[in-house]
């Protein structure tokens, strides 16, 4: 057999490799046929696993291997997201199979690699991507959980429970679950709850007990979530039933001053009129002298 013959066999083979391959993906089998053990033998595909979080809202690009695109001769992504479950596939020389149709695409990178494109991730998004790459000398497969990372909603307050006042730190649909912590130079009890939400977001509740009769001005909380560099740090924001402020004691006390000033010249007024009235009632009263000549 001549060199040209073999060479024409070998992309007819692979040909017919690549196109047993997209349909295998397809239908979910991950196998890949061997032809130096045998025509008909097969291995199963070394997969690796990851996990990877990205922000809402911005373009994301998924790599399965480094591996350049001459190299490739097919690759498949298996998605199964909260919304849909879908194939984007493509390989040499045959058309490219989407069952997504929702913007996710197959694109080349300047340097010649392959990475799927979500436009503008969104909570939809997240879920388990499978990609599978057969390239010339080898394969590749990866199991990637995609999530979203979401920085929380931080409130405080103060409440009055069981006559108790407890400070309120409140981090609220945060991705993964935030962290909270207390600064302080009272030894208190602290107790903290955490729930996941419909979304898959959680809201992390910490509660700290006021000692009587300390205020909680100078109180405050550090929240600490993967999405932030550092800590965030709030005041905790006190309310007139369980705890009044500077500026309201202050406002109290000048109503107060005044209301002491104004009682004060009431009072003085009502002297000044009663005594002017006892006077204009004694000269009234006063006997008139009757003069006899």
């Amino acid at each position: 057999m001549s060199s040209m013959q073999s060479e024409m066999i070998s992309v007819v083979d692979g040909i017919a490799v690549a196109s047993l391959l997209l349909w295998h993906g397809v239908l979910g089998v991950y196998v890949t046929p061997t032809v130096s053990q045998g025509p008909t033998s097969t291995k199963l595909m070394f997969t690796e696993f990851r996990s990877e979080t990205y922000y809402l809202g911005r373009s994301v690009d998924l790599t399965c291997t480094n591996k350049t695109w001459e190299e490739m001769i097919h690759t498949i992504w298996k998605l199964k997201t909260k919304t849909v479950q879908c194939t984007i596939a493509s390989t040499y020389e045959l058309n490219d199979y989407d069952s997504c149709i929702d913007g996710k695409v197959l694109k080349k990178s300047p340097s010649g690699g392959s990475y799927l494109q979500i436009p503008k991730f969104s909570l939809s998004d997240e879920g388990i991507y499978d990609c599978e790459t057969v390239y010339r000398g080898g394969s590749y497969s990866a199991q990637i959980i995609v999530s979203a990372e979401v920085p929380p909603r931080v409130s405080t307050r103060v409440e009055v429970r069981g006559g108790q006042r407890e400070a309120v730190c409140t981090a609220a649909g945060g991705k993964p679950a935030a962290s909270i912590s207390w600064r302080n130079t009272w030894n208190s009890s602290v107790t903290q709850s955490s729930i996941q939400n419909s979304d898959g977001s959680f809201t992390v509740e910490s509660r700290f007990i006021l000692p009587d009769p300390v205020s909680a001005e100078n109180l405050n909380c550090t929240v600490t979530h993967p999405s932030w560099r550092e800590g965030n740090t709030e005041a905790i924001h006190t309310s007139n039933l369980g705890e009044p402020t500077a500026s309201f004691m202050l406002q109290n006390s000048v109503i107060s001053i005044c209301s002491v000033i104004l009682l004060c010249g009431l009072l003085t007024a009502c002297f000044i009129v009663k005594t002017s009235l006892r006077k204009c009632s004694y000269r009234v009263r006063r006997p008139v002298s009757h003069v006899y000549r």
